[in-house]
């Protein structure tokens, strides 16, 4: 960004981040389509990942009613020696709705999704870092996968089935490695 090149203040330059991503969005919520007090919003919270803080991809545009409800769980500063999401604030539910609306919009309005939503190959590393999903991060490299698609992919949250199934076989697993068939306690 070249308010960050030219040494702007970091104020200023999250100004111009969210002047962006309103203009960008056509000035209306992207979740409801309200014009009413739009804000932007970060998807991760510049607090958790700071280096996402001018990503244009990590911005969306919301109606105060819609951001209001996005930080209802948790707004503040995160305990980082926490597990994410461990404070209800960082909700990878959250985020992959987000991304998933960001796109949805890129592609309803034809716009190009790694152009106007970019992010940056650290924020995609971090997310890496936290779900896995390397091939996907590979995709994302080779341009098969714009950057915003990636970024909804990989916070989707796994149906609940597969962590019904999980546990399952770990429970079995402990039965059968206990011999007898009751967990050691």
């Amino acid at each position: 960004m070249a308010a960050i090149e030219k040494g702007r203040t970091r104020k200023w330059t999250l100004r111009l981040w969210s002047q962006f991503i309103r203009a960008r969005d056509l000035h209306r919520c992207v979740c409801c389509d309200s014009s009413d007090r739009i804000q932007a919003h970060h998807v991760i919270r510049k607090t958790l990942y700071p280096l996402g803080a001018f990503e244009t991809g990590n911005g969306v545009t919301l109606c105060h009613e819609c951001h209001c409800r996005v930080h209802a769980e948790f707004n503040g500063r995160p305990d980082l020696s926490l597990p994410l999401g461990a404070e209800q604030g960082d909700d990878q539910d959250e985020w992959a709705f987000l991304f998933g609306l960001l796109r949805d919009d890129a592609v309803r309005r034809g716009l190009d999704e790694d152009e106007f939503y970019h992010l940056g190959n650290h924020i995609l590393e971090f997310s890496m870092r936290y779900q896995g999903y390397e091939e996907l991060y590979e995709m994302a490299m080779r341009g098969e996968m714009s950057r915003i698609r990636f970024a909804h992919e990989i916070w989707r949250p796994m149906p609940q089935a597969w962590y019904t199934n999980l546990v399952s076989e770990l429970v079995r697993l402990n039965l059968l490695s206990s011999g007898d068939g009751e967990s050691e306690s």
